[in-house]
């Protein structure tokens, strides 16, 4: 496999980002090189928010068709960020997550929420988590209320990662560690750097996949550095995460990415990936898609990615690098598929596919 991203990213060095007297409000220059030349980039931000009366084809990913793959949970937080961007999402939910059912997995979870005391962490790993824990926690213990009171006479204290530090939050829990690093090995990081790793008992609840996915290493990557870094992590099954769609139900979308008409597929996570191999009727439909059209894939954080080339035995060339929220994956996103910086999909595709 070739990676674009390696020829392609160090064609364009930034060097200065600014307004010019004649930019339209909120419409920023950024220099950049290509060849030699000075190029120009659309930022179309200044003070950290995007100017909502530009005009839609300055936008910096304006007409981009962009395939978004997360389930229905995330797919519209995504899908918003896009289309402040200019871009016009394609979802396919290529996965579904649910509610556990299964009797053992409920009496599993059950007993690790009415033994609280006995764990000193609480770590999620995604919003989800904290949907299904509080969900249960509240009919374990009378209501919403009543879950956050538990929490707190427990003294556990509870871990979660970026923006779900603030969904957690919002739901009436103190977040007590939110890593620097939005990932679960910079959770275990943090709890080694502030001393909390060593000796501690873990509570960890996570997906049941089913069906016809296979669980990522994203999940076993995560109980195995704690164990390394010195703490005892309890697994439970807090939600269920499987295929979510099929060829019949995904044929316009197939035929969109048979004729070209996508520019790009987003990844939140490698069971997408999976998922999406399942919707399209094979990885060959992708794989093709991706040599003859150029379609560019971009991946929500290098781990991500890694499980995302392992699926479809694709390079990943763009790759958000703040993974603390969505906004990161749309920035990769407009750096790469910007018309102003000169990348375009036949590009792409003889960089992806010239070894």
């Amino acid at each position: 496999m070739a990676c674009c991203g390696s020829r392609l990213a160090g064609m364009f060095v930034p060097c200065i980002a600014e307004r010019t007297p004649l930019s339209p409000p909120g419409y920023l220059l950024q220099y950049t090189r290509k060849g030699g030349r000075p190029a120009q980039r659309r930022v179309c931000m200044q003070y950290g928010y995007r100017d909502q009366l530009i005009l839609p084809e300055n936008l910096p990913l304006a007409g981009q068709r962009v395939m978004i793959t997360a389930p229905r949970q995330y797919a519209s937080r995504l899908a918003e960020r896009l289309v402040d961007a200019g871009a016009r999402p394609v979802w396919v939910p290529s996965i579904v997550i649910t509610s556990i059912s299964r009797t053992s997995e409920l009496e599993e979870l059950d007993g690790a929420l009415n033994s609280l005391d006995q764990f000193s962490h609480l770590a999620f790993t995604s919003s989800n988590g904290i949907s299904a824990v509080m969900s249960r926690l509240a009919q374990i213990y009378g209501g919403t209320e009543g879950a956050v009171a538990a929490l707190q006479r427990s003294g556990i204290r509870c871990c979660a990662l970026g923006a779900d530090g603030d969904a957690l939050e919002s739901r009436g829990v103190k977040c007590d560690i939110r890593p620097a690093e939005a990932s679960t090995l910079g959770l275990v990081k943090e709890l080694q750097t502030i001393g909390e790793a060593q000796g501690s008992n873990v509570l960890c609840p996570v997906p049941s996949v089913e069906g016809s996915l296979v669980e990522p290493p994203v999940v076993p990557r995560f109980l195995n550095a704690l164990e390394e870094a010195g703490a005892h992590p309890v697994r439970v099954p807090a939600y269920v995460t499987r295929e979510g769609s099929h060829p019949k139900a995904s044929h316009v979308e197939i035929k969109l990415l048979q004729e070209g008409a996508i520019d790009a597929i987003a990844f939140t996570s490698t069971a997408e990936a999976q998922g999406l191999v399942q919707a399209m009727g094979g990885v060959e439909l992708i794989q093709e898609a991706v040599e003859r059209h150029g379609v560019l894939l971009a991946a929500h954080g290098p781990f991500t990615a890694d499980g995302v080339s392992r699926v479809l035995e694709l390079d990943v060339c763009c790759v958000s690098q703040d993974f603390s929220t969505f906004g990161g994956l749309v920035t990769a996103l407009e750096e790469w598929l910007d018309p102003a910086v000169g990348l375009c999909k036949q590009t792409l595709a003889a960089a992806c596919t010239d070894g």
